[in-house]
């Protein structure tokens, strides 16, 4: 079923598998891998290019929705992803953003949403965003205005969280390659709920054993484990994969002891993985999702007594 989903090609697929043994030696861990989505499109990674794959897709056959409407926080990986790849496939972008904690971060993936959105408009608050999302959906379907295709906060829709069922599919391959060891956990962290709910699905449709735990992100009216097992059940029904009576909250395992004061407000433990990460590996992370979800892995691990066991941080982190 999910081969004959509409599907427009942006990244580069599949992203490489590392094992991170600089980083494993200083943690004393034995086994620590990452899964490099940062390097997942040309116009810049992270875990937002494969939900657009199959959401461009869907509004490229309406002919007549050439304009894209979606929204998120200042910062938002996912908006300066559609901004970027929604411009060079031809689409018009316009944007509802709600203002977040400034980080050098943020403010880069903010002015890269100005320079490729031909519409942003901005508001105080995540709640007004969503009463102004839903305010624009129903103009729409009365027919005020003009046609738009919206994709939802994160591109979290049970189409967007399909590119990660596939994902596994090719994390499997990588496995059965001898690339790596198949993890007994797999990290990533939660915002809108749409990654982890696709790596849900994956493991089970490919037989995988791996435990996804999700590093919650977000406010926990946005992440929480019966958002993600909903989204897993659609999900599951879109790809005609229609049982899903084992899916439920208890089911779903997300940490939530790292997420801090608030979204996009930077933690110490954030920080320092982040450091540490770039210190060990070179490699860039950022402390609103995957400085978060790197500490939420270390002190999980460590508190569980998992040290032994393979473990593999999914990256979700891209710049343009």
């Amino acid at each position: 079923m999910i081969e004959s989903l509409p599907h427009l090609s942006l990244g580069n697929f599949p992203t490489p598998v590392q094992r991170l043994s600089n980083l494993e030696r200083a943690l004393g861990f034995e086994s620590l891998w990452i899964k490099r989505d940062d390097l997942s499109g040309p116009l810049g990674g992270g875990n937002k290019v494969r939900k657009l794959e199959y959401m461009f897709a869907a509004a490229a056959q309406a002919d007549i929705k050439k304009t894209l409407f979606t929204i998120g926080p200042t910062g938002s990986n996912h908006v300066r992803a559609t901004a970027v790849y929604g411009k060079a496939s031809g689409f018009r972008v316009q944007c509802l953003l709600f203002k977040q904690p400034p980080t050098d971060y943020s403010k880069t993936n903010y002015r890269t949403i100005c320079e490729h959105a031909d519409q942003i408009c901005e508001v105080k608050r995540m709640e007004t965003m969503f009463a102004r999302y839903a305010y624009e959906q129903i103009k729409t379907t009365l027919g005020i205005g003009e046609e738009r295709y919206f994709i939802p906060a994160g591109g979290s829709s049970p189409l967007g969280s399909v590119g990660y069922v596939k994902a596994v599919s090719e994390l499997k391959s990588q496995i059965e390659e001898g690339i790596l060891p198949e993890p007994r956990f797999i990290f990533v962290p939660v915002g809108t709920c749409g990654t982890m709910a696709g790596l849900e699905v994956g493991v089970r449709l490919v037989g995988l054993q791996s435990r996804i735990v999700g590093v919650r992100v977000a406010d926990r009216v946005v992440a929480n484990a019966w958002a993600i097992s909903r989204m897993v059940r659609r999900t599951l029904r879109l790809i005609g994969a229609v049982d899903s009576s084992n899916i439920h909250a208890r089911s779903i395992e997300l940490w939530h002891n790292d997420f801090g004061d608030g979204y996009a407000i930077p933690t110490e433990a954030g920080k320092r993985a982040v450091a540490m990460m770039a210190e060990h590996e070179g490699i860039a992370l950022e402390n609103t999702y995957t400085g978060k979800a790197l500490s939420g892995l270390i002190h999980y691990v460590e508190t569980h007594g998992y040290q032994g066991e393979p473990v593999l941080f999914w990256h979700t982190y891209g710049t343009t």
